[in-house]
């Protein structure tokens, strides 16, 4: 064959072959096109196993289990069950799908959801579709009626359930948060549904009728005295009837779950304070001083614990007398006037006490403290909200249970931990930033900035202990030693060669029994794939472990932990470490 006819027949066979790869890349690109990515399944009822008709399910994307920071778009709309509660949700891509389900008198909450955690529906290329048995928990009620001392019924009195989070396995136990909260009507009945099971505090916040509440009388000659015999409130009171939430007995609900729960309210003496105002600011030359009234919010244990109090507020020339308080911690600030918002103090008021307060002046009965931060930049370190890198220091009262305080509390808006007083000048950038609190020890954490952590703590006037500090009245300096650099760790659990869904995987640190360590356990669940994720971990030396169905340990027994720690898989996590390690689950 002569030269020319044998190139001629070369080219023609490298087109041939060229034309059928393209067939086939446009083939595989049409295939992924058209593939469908699917979860189907039934919801059950998690007491009976009865199916749960027309309930509604919705999937988002959860960006966890192998896939990552990765965004795919949501499905527009949700998908309903049918009579027989079966499903087909279609999603528009691979990926980590969180699934919710609801449905009239069960609680919405998603796929095999323990706590805080769930698992996610993995998805991909090579598995696009997914079964799965979806057990929705009927919801629990408590009812009651709440009660004055003459056995009448007492309206619109406020009755708030707390959850009892159960023990974790090792570290610091978690404070229990708000769950539900409703009114009395003209029955004094109230109901509060839609309950999760779990274990759960319950208490009152209610004002006598005939008290004089929410008044607020004018004028130095005006005669503002009270009868005695009005001048009684309701103190806090915590079922089945205590003023110490550290004695209120525990409510256990179980799935579907009615409990019975009355009050029979008790009014003591009204507690009075005197609070001396600053200088009120003029409008103008010729305009009066703007008026000004205190606002006084009880805090309450808990995160995000704070309630409005029924008080009578009686101004004259001298100040303004604060009545109808019971024993408790107040936060207490003015307003109504220009340059009055940032006068606030926290107040620890107790029975059959009169006390004053002068807001111009730091109390004396709290601890001042004077944040200062060590290995931060302070321009990330600012109290400006609109600040990118922002850190807000909160402090964690874990012995008496008195709530939580933040640096970013009162007059920055603080979100769920607002009963909190942290003061520094929002025009001044470089003022110091202090938070007052009653007296006591507190867990000192972090928030704002996930990549930063705690190193250790010093402090002048304090006492400190690992990541405790332990304040007196008065003043003292609190200097926060903090790095950046968390760590990160994923991976599989499998048991008996398959992956192991819904599983607890704990990260321990080896120092968990040790008081002065720094260090946190890291926890997280196990998704349709076996996979899971621990992030904002800090650097150390850990023991990783899985349990199948570790949700349903005990963890009250310090012991317990131990018995699943001699057989985890030992790990050290430098600062910004990425780490990749697959473990074997054990039997719970």
């Amino acid at each position: 064959m002569r030269r020319g006819a044998r190139l001629g027949a070369n080219l023609a066979a490298i087109l041939v072959v060229m034309a059928g790869l393209c067939g086939c890349f446009v083939h595989a690109q049409s295939t992924a096109q058209t593939k469908r990515f699917e979860i189907t399944g039934v919801v059950i009822n998690s007491v009976d196993k009865s199916p749960v008709p027309r309930c509604h399910l919705s999937a988002s994307l959860n960006g966890r289990g192998g896939f990552g920071n990765r965004q795919f778009p949501a499905p527009s709309n949700g998908f309903d069950c049918d009579a027989r509660g079966h499903f087909t949700v279609t999603v528009p891509s691979a990926g980590s799908w969180r699934l919710t389900a609801s449905a009239r008198g069960y609680v919405s909450q998603a796929y095999d959801e323990h706590q805080f955690f769930s698992s996610a529906i993995v998805l991909t290329a090579e598995a696009p579709t997914k079964e799965l048995e979806f057990r929705l928990s009927p919801e629990a009620t408590i009812v009651g009626q709440v009660l004055d001392e003459a056995g009448e019924p007492v309206r619109n009195a406020q009755v708030t359930v707390q959850t009892v989070p159960p023990p974790t396995p090792g570290g610091p136990q978690p404070i229990g948060g708000t769950r539900a909260a409703g009114r009395t009507d003209d029955r004094g009945m109230y109901e509060l549904a839609n309950l999760s099971p779990g274990d759960y505090h319950l208490s009152v916040h209610a004002q006598p009728w005939y008290a004089a509440g929410g008044q607020t009388v004018r004028g130095a000659n005006t005669d503002t005295s009270l009868d005695p015999s009005l001048d009684f409130a309701y103190p806090t009171t915590w079922f089945p009837g205590v003023s110490d939430s550290a004695l209120a007995e525990t409510i256990t609900l179980h799935a579907g779950d009615t409990r019975q729960a009355d009050f029979h309210m008790v009014p003591i003496p009204s507690i009075h304070m005197r609070i001396l105002t600053p200088p009120r600011v003029n409008n103008g030359s010729n305009a009066p001083p703007a008026p000004i009234f205190p606002i006084v919010q009880q805090v309450s244990s808990g995160v995000g614990g704070q309630n409005f109090a029924q008080v009578t507020t009686r101004i004259d020339g001298q100040g303004i007398d604060v009545g109808g308080l019971t024993p408790g911690v107040y936060q207490i600030r003015l307003a109504g006037g220009p340059g009055q918002e940032g006068h606030a103090a926290l107040v620890e008021v107790n029975a059959n006490s009169t006390r004053t307060l002068d807001l111009s002046a730091p109390s004396r009965d709290m601890a001042r403290i004077t944040l200062k931060f060590d290995g931060v930049p302070e321009q990330d370190s600012g109290s400006r909200p609109e600040r990118n890198g922002q850190v807000q220091v909160t402090l964690i009262d874990r012995d008496t249970k008195r709530g939580s305080f933040s640096s970013n509390g009162a007059e920055g808006g603080g979100g769920a931990l607002r009963p909190a007083l942290g003061r520094r000048d929002q025009r001044d950038p470089d003022a110091e930033r202090i938070l007052e609190v009653p007296p006591g020890r507190y867990e000192v954490v972090l928030q704002g900035r996930p990549n930063l952590f705690l190193t250790g703590l010093t402090a002048k006037g304090a006492e400190t202990s690992g990541r405790y500090v332990s304040v007196g009245a008065g003043e003292s300096t609190l200097t926060m030693h903090v790095a950046s650099g968390r760590a990160s760790l994923s991976g599989f659990a499998t048991m008996d060669g398959r992956p192991c869904v819904g599983a607890m995987v704990l990260l321990v640190p080896i120092t968990i029994e040790d008081p002065s360590s720094i260090t946190f356990l890291v926890q997280d669940q196990t998704n349709t794939d076996g996979s899971f994720e621990l992030t904002n971990i800090i650097p150390g030396q850990y023991i990783l472990v899985a349990i199948d169905h570790g949700w349903q340990i005990n963890w009250g027994d310090p012991s317990t932990l131990r018995r699943y720690l001699m057989q985890g898989v030992p790990v050290e996590l430098k600062s910004s470490a990425i780490l990749k390690q697959n473990i074997t689950a054990q039997a719970p």
